[in-house]
């Protein structure tokens, strides 16, 4: 769990960034380093390492599955899924382009399906998303927030807590799934009556 004194979007991404930074430095678990890296990137002090060292890395990896290492049975990987588009034209872009793409086998991305990665590895195993993928998707999800005006969103699902599953959230895809629950159900349709026999 984050500190207090994070409560929004914009710092949620800063501060598991900055868990990502210890965790790549060697200093996972370390609460003084990450709070020091976290205060760095608010304060615009440092930067988080380009899409372009991004592109880098997976170069580095060859074809192998961003999730877990195989070689074969390949395909493209949407870390967030292009099924939460919404109706935002600019999310479509992003969430198109090749910095929401990874390398991943058919049956990782047959077990993600329609989920972003903090979904698909649920909240206990936060920690196994591999860093290529996390350092993707935290610049993803600032970017999307971004574009959606939500950076300082308190509470961008709208579920009560702001958590990691407030980074994926496509603002027009979560309006349109609750509206949908809102949606009445039909009204069961009366059965048929039976005509009544001839005698």
């Amino acid at each position: 769990m984050p500190p207090k004194y994070v409560t929004t979007v914009r710092q949620l991404i800063y501060w598991e960034y900055a868990r990502l930074i210890a965790r790549a430095a060697g200093f996972e678990g370390n609460y003084g380093f990450i709070v020091s890296r976290y205060k760095k990137l608010v304060s615009g002090e440092m930067e988080w390492s380009s899409t372009v060292r991004d592109y880098e890395k997976e170069r580095e990896r060859g074809n192998v599955c961003a999730y877990c290492g195989a070689t074969t049975g390949l395909s493209t990987d949407h870390i967030i899924p292009v099924s939460k588009v919404g109706v935002d034209p600019r999310v479509a872009l992003l969430l198109n382009s090749f910095d929401n793409c990874v390398c991943a086998c058919k049956q990782c991305n047959s077990s993600k399906r329609d989920k972003d990665v903090f979904e698909w590895y649920g909240p206990e195993h936060t920690d196994e998303i591999p860093k290529l993928v996390l350092s993707k998707f935290l610049k993803l999800a600032y970017r999307l927030h971004e574009t959606q005006g939500t950076l300082d969103a308190k509470d961008a699902n709208m579920d009560g807590v702001l958590d990691i599953h407030d980074l994926g959230v496509v603002i027009t895809d979560l309006i349109m799934r609750i509206s949908q629950k809102a949606q009445p159900e039909p009204a069961p349709r009366p059965p048929k009556s039976k005509k009544p026999e001839a005698e």
